[in-house]
């Protein structure tokens, strides 16, 4: 079955995980060891097999840490699979299915359930051209030596909806788990994918000085 043909619950059990951002469509490999987590994906495999993932606050205070204050937007998915470790652990792959926004903690023990809505991305006039000028910039990142790959490039290029093109390449290419979350959290797709533009073109400008500082081909020699 495909992602969307999941309706998503109102309340949903999640992680609560610093540092990580998990986009619809996106596959994440987790690694379950903490005792809560554990009985979780117990109940999640007996069920709907749905959770989410939520970033943890990393700008709180001292007193706070231990709270695990979420994000407001987070991504619910799809376990699609789980394999049980002989010390106990679990191998976890989850699929995400939607964002969603959190509009309470229901439950803290023994984990934690949230109650949510969906998120739908907005698609308007505002998206025309961008996929394309999306493309241009992954392929120019290849030609100056960044983290673009030809295998990337090949999964993302036959990719026909344009809102899982564009979550599929932030998830991919986007290192830095704040500029992460603050992309999943908007909502207008033609706004999301000009930030990711704005990240690669900020990335491929700083590569291609690199490469003139060191002697390198000029950036035409190197993408044409």
């Amino acid at each position: 079955m495909q992602p969307c043909d999941f309706s998503i619950p109102n309340r949903i059990p999640t992680m609560t995980l610093r540092g990580v951002v998990l986009f619809p469509k996106a596959m994440m490999p987790l690694r379950i060891f903490e005792e809560r987590y554990k009985k979780m994906l117990a109940e999640r495999l007996e069920g709907d097999r749905i959770f989410a993932v939520v970033g943890e606050r990393e700008n709180v205070t001292q007193e706070e840490e231990h709270l695990e204050l979420p994000y407001g937007v987070a991504t619910a998915g799809l376990i699609r699979v789980s394999k049980e470790n002989a010390d106990g652990t679990s191998f976890v792959l989850l699929q995400g299915l939607s964002r969603v926004k959190i509009v309470s903690i229901d439950q803290e023990i023994p984990f934690r359930i949230i109650n949510v809505e969906p998120i739908e991305t907005i698609v308007d006039d505002s998206s025309t051209g961008l996929r394309e000028k999306i493309i241009y910039q992954l392929e120019r990142n290849l030609s100056l030596g960044g983290d673009v790959t030809k295998e990337m490039l090949d999964f993302l290029t036959p990719i026909e909806d344009n809102t899982s093109f564009v979550d599929l390449a932030a998830y991919s290419l986007c290192k830095q788990s704040l500029r992460k979350q603050a992309l999943l959290e908007v909502q207008n797709l033609g706004k999301r994918a000009q930030m990711l533009i704005d990240d690669l073109i900020w990335e491929n400008d700083r590569l291609d000085l690199i490469n003139k500082a060191l002697g390198g081909k000029d950036e035409e020699s190197n993408f044409n």
